[in-house]
């Protein structure tokens, strides 16, 4: 069969642009304006253009993606979206309100008509965004604009006077609020002669070319991948973009025996799945239903996650994660398992030589070693090849892009980020590749274009709602929890019966002896075969139970079936509750607005990522048990 490998995302620099309208234009210079925009922009072209060298392995050799995020308003706007475009960038515009409405805030013809050019040029602009903005509340919806264009920034460039804010929306505020986001802004002075300032810090804009190379750098250390510690490559305790994108299509499913042994204490025997599914068909055949059957995704939504291939992003993360967490389950299994087993050889290794069988007992010590053997050959080939590390890695990326599709209606949003300790700070999930990879995808696929009527929220909202939405995500969660509290309680209880067995055995012993010491069954009957083979039952009993009650409290704990099934819980009952918010919404048939809709998304998205950084903490200390 042909060798596939993950998919890699393109490189993609986007630029939101803020700045004056022509009111506080006046004194400008704008030919000389408009040569600093276009110089702005050349330097970030040439710098893209550059880039791909550095990161190549980890990304498309295409073309990269050059993007310029603006409103359109008259002025400012206008000059950076005709600068961009002679610079071959394409433009995606969030407008304030619906566009004809939008169409009033231009004094002239000429003005909107030009504002129209821009939006039908189909070769340029790739995204039109309509919000639902009102005139009631105009600032609130130039500010919602504003923030938009933020969230879909890289790089934001600032046609401003430096001066504070004079009312909510304006350039300053969104200035400031670049500033509280860590984005990272370029500044042209709005008044002649235009000087070009760097932002190194939120009140110190520099015009030096330090300032402008400390930017790039800034720029290029965001764009690349993180890079491992020193600790982290003498430990290979991480996985890198390396190894992700090195990874091919796997065939022969050698991590087959976790799921039947699983749903063997369920009662529910299973036979092993001997073969791997194809990982990118797979996410396409997860995700093609939920898009073309939800109006919540557009047609422009659709488009844009065909041509990032966002379903084989997430079907190679899914199915890599699983292969590995099936190696990686199946293994301790294992080890549990034939551990006890090598410890019931050597046990039948010293009762066959108390009974001089000698060479009898020679097999069970060459059993014995055997089984320790493949002890050791497990741990150490699941230890060099990191099925541990790649499955925790590979199925934080694979959370992050199912993220992605849930936000992908509205935008796509930002991700939440984590509640995470102080002291778990270098635990940081968006320290890591995978979140490179999240954003980089999320570059790629840029702003999704459509209008924001109340009709397409409604039908956003029925979507959250869905079993393809938060509904789903309850459904595992209960099965979830139902099936480990299951798993748990059965191991326990087989646990706790092997340790009754075990003392039964131990005192049934201690009676046969005091019995054969003190000469009180016949002489016959104590030689006996059949007292010979009570004796070997007995001591039998007397070491496999508590052998095997061991393996078995070594395998759930290193499930931690009783931690997950918490968290499921936990997480069922909050997404009920968002669940319920929604369904009294629909009974009052309330309109719902997009800022309320983006709360709802924020708090789930914030759940999702809470609980996934959880179970990331739990199983990260949960490597293979060494042998011994």
């Amino acid at each position: 069969m042909p060798k596939s490998q993950p998919p890699k995302p393109r490189l993609a620099l986007r630029v939101g642009v803020t700045g004056h309208k022509p009111a506080a234009l006046r004194v400008a210079q704008i030919d000389v304006l408009q040569e600093k925009i276009h110089e702005v922009l050349q330097i970030l072209k040439q710098f893209a253009l550059e880039h791909p060298r550095v990161s190549a392995s980890y990304r498309e050799r295409d073309e990269p993606i050059l993007r310029l995020v603006s409103a359109l308003a008259e002025g400012a706007d206008r000059y950076a979206a005709h600068q961009a475009i002679a610079l071959g960038y394409e433009l995606q515009c969030p407008l304030p309100f619906a566009r004809d409405e939008y169409l009033n805030d231009f004094e002239t013809d000429a003005s909107a008509q030009e504002f129209n050019r821009l939006l039908d040029d189909s070769e340029h602009t790739t995204a039109i965004l309509e919000l639902d903005g009102s005139r009631d509340r105009a600032s609130e919806s130039y500010l919602a604009a504003g923030r938009v264009i933020l969230s879909q920034s890289d790089v934001l460039l600032a046609i401003w006077d430096g001066e504070d804010p004079r009312g909510e929306g304006g350039t300053a505020q969104i200035v400031a609020e670049a500033g509280l986001r860590n984005i990272l802004s370029i500044r042209i002075e709005s008044t002649a002669p235009h000087r070009i300032f760097y932002r190194r810090s939120a009140d110190n804009w520099e015009s030096s070319s330090e300032a402008r190379d400390w930017l790039l750098g800034q720029l290029r250390t965001l764009l690349n991948p993180p890079r491992h510690t020193k600790k982290e490559k003498e430990e290979e305790l991480a996985t890198s973009p390396h190894d992700y994108f090195s990874e091919a299509q796997k065939w022969w499913n050698w991590g087959m025996g976790w799921i039947p042994f699983r749903n063997l204490w369920l009662f529910r025997p299973t036979k092993p799945r001997w073969t791997v599914p194809d990982f990118g068909l797979s996410g396409v055949e997860e995700w093609l239903a939920v898009l073309k059957n939800t109006e919540a995704f557009s047609d422009s939504a659709i488009g844009l996650i065909d041509n990032a291939r966002l379903c084989d992003h997430f079907g190679w993360a899914n199915g890599l994660a699983e292969y590995y967490g099936n190696l990686y389950r199946s293994a301790f299994v294992a080890n549990y398992l034939l551990s006890a087993l090598a410890v019931f050889c050597a046990f039948v290794h010293y009762a066959l030589e108390q009974l001089n069988w000698e060479k009898t007992s020679l097999g069970f010590i060459a059993a014995e070693l055997v089984l320790l053997g493949l002890i050791a050959f497990i741990y150490a080939t699941g230890r060099s090849h990191r099925w541990h590390e790649r499955w925790i890695d590979y199925r934080l990326l694979a959370e992050y892009l199912r993220q992605l599709f849930f936000l992908m209606p509205l935008g796509p949003g930002e991700l939440s980020s984590p509640h995470l300790p102080k002291y778990m700070s270098a635990g940081d999930p968006k320290t890591t590749w995978m979140y490179w990879h999240y954003l980089a995808l999320r570059r790629e696929i840029g702003m999704v274009g459509g209008e924001y009527s109340h009709a397409y929220l409604d039908s956003v909202r029925s979507f959250l709602n869905s079993k393809d939405g938060i509904r789903g995500q309850i459904d595992y969660h209960e099965n979830n929890a139902d099936r480990m509290e299951t798993l748990d309680s059965r191991f326990v209880g087989l646990t706790k019966a092997l340790f009754v067995v075990a003392i039964a055995a131990a005192v049934a012993a201690g009676i046969l002896q005091v019995l054969l010491l003190k000469c009180l069954l016949p002489e016959a009957v104590a030689h006996s075969l059949a007292v010979l083979w009570i004796t070997a039952a007995i001591a039998f009993l007397a070491t496999a139970s508590p052998t095997l009650g061991a393996a078995l409290a070594g395998i759930r704990s290193q499930a931690e079936f009783e931690r997950v099934k918490k968290r499921s819980r936990a997480m069922l009952h909050t997404l009920q509750r968002i669940c319920k918010e929604l369904d009294a919404r629909d009974r009052r048939q309330q309109e719902i607005s997009l800022a309320a809709l983006n709360l709802i998304v924020a708090e789930a998205g914030q759940l999702m990522v809470d609980e996934l950084l959880d179970w990331r903490i739990v199983f990260k200390d949960r490597p293979l048990p060494e042998p011994g």
